[in-house]
């Protein structure tokens, strides 16, 4: 058992596969998003959304997007402060939101 379940991507295909996340809100990448919705009735899922938590898995819509929804772990589980830290050693300008629109 895990306290947290994350993919990338089109990873939520594999996690959506498994039925783990059957009636659950789920992002992929927005190219892959409507194949997504079309296989899996049971999710509810946001084309724009970069990363999307839902209870205890998350989502994110790309690579890009991955990071920035690590980074919202990071700020969950430590602060503000390290997320802030953890965002400049990586050269981000600042995290995006993931309710912001991938395009």
């Amino acid at each position: 058992r895990t306290r947290r379940l994350a993919s990338v991507c089109t990873g939520a295909f594999l996690l959506a596969h498994w039925g783990m996340l059957a009636g659950r809100r789920v992002a992929t990448h927005w190219a892959s998003a409507p194949l997504l919705a079309r296989h899996f009735d049971g999710l509810q899922v946001e084309p724009e959304a970069l990363y999307v938590q839902d209870d205890r898995f998350w989502t994110s819509g790309g690579v890009t997007a991955g990071i920035d929804m690590c980074l919202a772990m990071v700020e969950q589980d430590a602060g503000r402060w390290l997320a802030a830290r953890v965002a400049r050693q990586l050269n981000l300008a600042l995290r995006r939101s993931g309710n912001q629109a991938q395009y």
